[in-house]
């Protein structure tokens, strides 16, 4: 198997989805959470949020490097990545988690 940008960027985001179900199911699987025991919210929180940056990430420089795609589907993955980015920079800015 030949690693190329377009490769990679395919692995980047279907990593970044499974990651983010993982954290979905690790707070089902860890109990549930408490005022003193935040441990399954924040294994969880650092699993989705891991995923959904790599997911951003993907698609955002698979929008800008990758060639072998066409112009239209380069403005749609950097158009959906700027927009997932600033939703979940405003999404996990307004909760009082941190």
């Amino acid at each position: 198997m030949k690693w190329n940008k377009r490769t990679l960027m395919i692995l980047g985001l279907a990593g970044g989805i499974m990651l983010f179900f993982i954290g979905m199911a690790a707070y089902i699987v860890f109990g549930p959470s408490t005022t003193t025991y935040l441990l399954p919210q924040q294994i969880s929180s650092v699993l989705k949020l891991t995923g959904m940056g790599i997911v951003c990430i993907a698609m955002i420089v698979g929008g800008f490097f990758v060639e072998k795609i066409e112009k239209e589907t380069k403005i749609l993955l950097l158009l959906f990545g700027v927009i997932l980015l600033l939703l979940n920079i405003f999404l996990f800015s307004s909760t009082n988690y941190y």
